[in-house]
C-alpha cells in the first residue's frame, strides 16, 4: 500500500500544483536584449519520429560511433548517420518508452513505462531480448562488461545479462521516501564500478556483476516537517571525471566525492534537479530557479552566475568550446561565454520546449525539443 501511494504523489516540478489543476509556478523571465557576437551555422536538422509529450521524460540522443541514436515514447528508435542526419535503420517495437537509449555490447537498451526492458541489435535494430523489471523505467539503462543496469523508480537497481537478459542482481534501498520527483538520475559505470544516485538524497558505489556495496554516501540530508519539505531527490546523472565524482540534490547541495573512498571533497548548499555539467576546470549547475552556476571543479567556489533565466526551467549546461549552452521551456538555446557567463548568442528551434540537455560531440552541438526535431549547429 505504501508504494502505491507513493507512485501516485510522485511529481514533476513543471507540472500543475499538487493538489489543485492551477499551475502555481512562476512565469519565464522576458528574454534579455543581447548584442550577437556568435553566429550558429545549421549544419542539419532530422525528426525523432515523436516528442516527448511529458517534461519528466528525459529521453536524450546518444552518440556512438559515428551514429545519433534516438528514441520517442511512441516506440520509435531511429538511428541516423551524424555526418548528415540521414536515416540509417529504423524499428517500432510494441512498448512505450520512457528511458533510454543505452548503448553497449552491441545492443540498444530501451526501459518503458511498464517496467520492460526491450533490447535491440545496434547494427540493425532486431529485437534480441525483453525481460520484466519491477517498476517504470525513466532512467537510460547503462551496458558494460556483459552486465546492462537499469534504475526503476520504486528505487531498485537491476543488474541484467546483456545476452539474454537475465538478471544477475537486484539492489534495493531500505527505506523510499514517500514523496519524490518525478524521474531518476541514470547510474554512471567505470570499468567494473557502478555509481548510482537515489531519492533520499545518497549515492552509492556498487560492484557491477555482483551490485554488492562498496561505499554509501550522504549528499542532501532531509529536514522539514513535511513530506514536501524532506525531498531531496538526485534526479541529475552523477558525472565523473577521473576519480571525483560530481552529484547535485533537490533541496540539498552540489558536492564534489572521492570515487575511491567515498570521501567528501568539497560542498556546496545549491539545490538542482536539472543536472550538471563539466569542462577542464569548472563545473556547471543548472539550479532549481534556473540560475546558471560556473563552480571551480577543484574547490566549488563560484565563479559566475547568470540568473536572467530565472524559472525558464533550463536543462543541464553543457561545455562547447568557449561556451555553455542550456536549452529552455519555450524552445530557446541560450549560449553563453565560458569565462563570465555573458549572453552571446540565442537560437529558437521552435514553440516546443527543449527538456533534455543539448550533445556535443567535438565542435558540434545536437538539440532535441519535446516534439522529436533535432538540429545540429557549429558556432563558427
Amino acid at each position: 500500500m505504501l508504494y502505491k501511494t507513493a507512485i501516485l504523489l510522485l511529481i514533476t516540478l513543471s507540472s500543475c500544483s499538487l493538489f489543485n489543476e492551477k499551475d502555481n509556478s512562476p512565469p519565464p523571465a522576458p528574454l534579455v536584449d543581447l548584442k550577437l557576437n556568435l553566429t550558429l551555422k545549421t549544419l542539419w536538422t532530422a525528426d525523432a519520429g515523436g516528442g516527448l509529450e511529458k517534461g519528466y521524460l528525459k529521453i536524450a540522443p546518444v552518440f556512438y560511433e559515428g551514429r545519433l541514436f534516438t528514441a520517442s515514447p511512441k516506440g520509435i528508435v531511429r538511428v541516423f548517420n551524424f555526418k548528415n542526419g540521414k536515416i540509417l535503420w529504423e524499428q517500432q517495437i510494441e512498448v512505450p518508452i520512457s528511458g533510454g537509449p543505452g548503448i553497449g555490447d552491441g545492443l540498444v537498451v530501451l526501459g518503458s513505462q511498464k517496467g520492460e526492458v526491450v533490447a535491440l541489435s545496434k547494427n540493425n535494430g532486431r529485437k534480441q531480448w525483453q525481460v520484466q523489471v519491477s517498476s517504470e523505467v525513466l532512467a537510460k539503462p547503462r551496458i558494460s562488461r556483459g552486465v546492462v543496469v537499469v534504475r526503476t523508480i520504486d528505487g531498485k537497481l537491476f543488474g541484467l545479462n546483456s545476452q539474454n537478459g537475465a538478471r544477475l542482481w537486484v539492489y534495493e534501498r531500505s527505506h523510499t521516501p514517500l514523496l519524490t520527483l518525478r524521474g531518476t538520475s541514470a547510474p554512471v559505470i567505470k570499468h567494473d564500478q557502478i555509481i548510482a544516485g537515489f531519492d533520499n538524497g545518497q549515492i552509492a558505489l556498487l560492484e557491477l556483476h555482483t551490485g554488492k556495496v562498496l561505499w554509501e554516501a550522504p549528499v542532501a540530508v532531509p529536514r522539514g516537517s513535511t513530506e514536501l519539505e524532506r525531498m531531496v531527490d538526485i534526479d541529475a546523472d552523477p558525472l565523473l571525471v577521473d576519480n571525483t565524482i560530481y552529484v547535485t540534490s533537490y533541496q540539498g547541495r552540489t558536492v564534489a566525492v572521492d570515487m575511491l573512498q567515498g570521501k567528501l571533497l568539497w560542498e556546496k548548499p545549491l539545490s538542482s534537479y536539472a543536472g550538471l555539467g563539466v569542462d577542464f576546470d569548472k563545473l556547471y549547475v543548472s539550479d532549481s530557479n534556473s540560475h546558471i552556476w560556473a563552480l571551480d571543479r577543484s574547490t566549488g567556489e563560484k565563479w559566475w552566475k547568470q540568473d536572467k533565466l530565472e524559472a525558464r526551467q533550463v536543462t543541464a549546461p553543457v561545455s562547447l568550446g568557449n561556451y555553455v549552452v542550456v536549452g529552455d521551456i519555450e524552445g530557446y538555446l541560450h549560449w553563453m561565454r565560458r569565462k563570465d557567463g555573458e549572453f552571446v548568442a540565442r537560437y529558437r528551434m521552435g514553440k516546443a520546449s527543449i527538456f533534455v540537455p543539448p550533445l556535443v560531440v567535438d565542435d558540434i552541438l545536437i538539440a532535441y525539443d519535446s516534439r522529436g526535431k533535432i538540429v545540429a549547429l557549429r558556432p563558427s
